[in-house]
């Protein structure tokens, strides 16, 4: 007996296409004029699942293809094209000079010798001398047309159309040629019996919605079974994207040269983004224009160590004037810089020394442009010793780009208000063929290290952009073609 449920739906419209025809000559042609597969289609048959409904008889047909040989022709055979050029001035007689040979040779170009020599080698065509001119002249025409006839039995084979009668001359000469070869196949004939005429199908719903629950209709529904011991399908693993991959290269990087990975949070207060960096409660970047301010929670709680926050008020309050608030410092942002994890880091570390990064998404209230994003990764490094100098920062810079193949770079004093001396770093990016900002870095100014506990130490860091420096790498055009879904890149 036919389960029903246990159909699929590929099944179910089979089973529905067969109710509406009681005899079907060709299995094969069936599948193709209604979209099925066929080897599905007869696996289903063969499962036995419509034993008693429908009645099936195995007959084989015989179908072409061209062979590698064939392919390469590109549907044309050779000795085609002159052929039919020269029976435009051929009657009924077997021989008749056409036309000169210069003039088939404009025509033709380079595929007249070609031409010529299939048709020579049947004994068809023979060059003449003419006045002035050499000729051709057509010794048997009927093979002409026989070439016509090949031109046409290859060109259905080559696109897949059924095949004429009074095709098997042609065949044999093809087959014989090599430009074709045949292929026996299995087909199907099916005789739909009564039962499966009157069977009635009735509506299966395959999903439970919250509809269905919420109405009760659940209880007058046929729900599809559902077999949770089935095995699932083993789907391969997809592939990096191009940051991931950029960033575990970075990362490789970093670590052969000594550095200890760190991290830090995306939700910060403005004391460890700002304040803790010696940036001024009035600073322009602290404006709603320039970083993203959180509606809930609004806040955050300053650092447990009192002592670090009234360190930064003082060292505040002493180089900008004015009051230093702790309303302000407590507004919860989006981290607008990795830098808030080296400020962490060194409050932690309390002078001692190291070398740091950290690979970190960050968010910036920016236009997005060609070269802007409002969310983004930075690349932060921080190096804590004795003796570190401008020399020092531009050797780390240097170096960690040649590893990533970039030569040509170029370095700009700029200022922050956490670093002095700073540098931009530019790079060359040859789509707009021009020098782009990929970082930016410095040493950390006294104002800053002395509230962290970091006095008596020097520090180089940097901030370096990933998408910019994958901008390089892969030659891409626009900072947005490196996200979202589409992974052509």
């Amino acid at each position: 007996m036919l389960n029903l449920l246990q159909l699929t739906g590929k099944q179910r419209q089979f089973v529905e296409l067969l109710q509406g025809q009681p005899r079907v000559e060709s299995l094969r042609s069936l599948c193709a004029q209604a979209g099925f597969d066929f080897n599905f289609i007869n696996g289903f048959l063969r499962s036995g699942a419509l034993d008693g409904y429908v009645q099936r008889q195995e007959h084989s047909q015989q179908t072409w293809a061209l062979t590698a040989k064939g392919e390469v022709l590109d549907g044309v055979l050779p000795g085609f094209p002159l052929a039919d050029r020269l029976l435009q001035g051929v009657g009924d007689a077997d021989t008749e000079n056409f036309a000169s040979r210069a003039t088939l040779q404009a025509e033709l170009g380079s595929a007249f010798s070609l031409n010529y020599g299939a048709l020579r080698r049947e004994q068809a065509v023979d060059l003449v001398d003419g006045d002035g001119e050499g000729g051709v002249a057509v010794l048997k025409s009927s093979v002409l047309r026989a070439y016509q006839k090949r031109q046409a039995v290859f060109a259905a084979i080559s696109a897949g159309e059924v095949l004429a009668e009074g095709t098997a001359s042609s065949l044999e000469w093809l087959q014989q040629q090599g430009y074709i070869t045949s292929r026996v196949e299995a087909d199907y004939s099916l005789t739909v019996l009564p039962a499966l005429q009157s069977l009635e199908l009735g509506d299966v719903v395959t999903s439970l919605t919250s509809e269905l629950i919420l109405s009760g209709q659940w209880r007058q529904v046929d729900l599809k079974p559902y077999d949770i011991h089935a095995e699932v399908p083993d789907l391969a693993y997809g592939r990096p994207t191009i940051l991931t991959q950029c960033i575990q290269r970075i990362r490789d990087i970093f670590l052969n040269m000594g550095f200890d990975e760190m991290s830090g949070y995306m939700v910060e207060s403005a004391f460890w983004n700002f304040d803790a960096l010696f940036t001024p409660q009035d600073h322009p970047a602290r404006e709603v224009q320039d970083t993203f301010y959180l509606a809930n929670p609004q806040t955050l709680p300053l650092p447990e160590d009192a002592a670090l926050v009234q360190r930064v008020k003082q060292v505040h309050e002493a180089n900008y004037g004015g009051q230093w608030t702790e309303a302000e410092a407590s507004r919860a942002i989006l981290r607008a810089h990795t830098t808030t994890s080296t400020a962490r880091r060194l409050h932690q570390l309390q002078g001692q020394g190291g070398k740091y990064f950290s690979i970190d998404r960050v968010f910036r209230n920016e236009t997005v442009d060609r070269t802007h994003l409002a969310e983004f990764h930075q690349i932060e490094g921080v190096v804590v010793g004795e003796l570190l100098s401008v020399r020092t920062l531009m050797g780390y810079l240097t170096y960690f780009y040649e590893r990533l193949g970039f030569k040509d770079l170029k370095f700009k004093p700029t200022y922050n208000p956490y670093t002095e001396p700073s540098l931009e770093v530019f790079a060359y990016h040859s789509p707009s063929d021009r020098y782009i900002e990929v970082g930016n870095s410095g040493l950390f100014r006294q104002e800053m290290l002395e509230p962290l506990g970091c006095g008596e130490k020097a520090t180089v860091a940097w901030g370096l952009g990933l998408e910019r420096i994958a901008m390089l790498l892969y030659g891409v055009e626009k900072l947005s073609d490196l996200i979202g879904p589409d992974i052509r890149l």
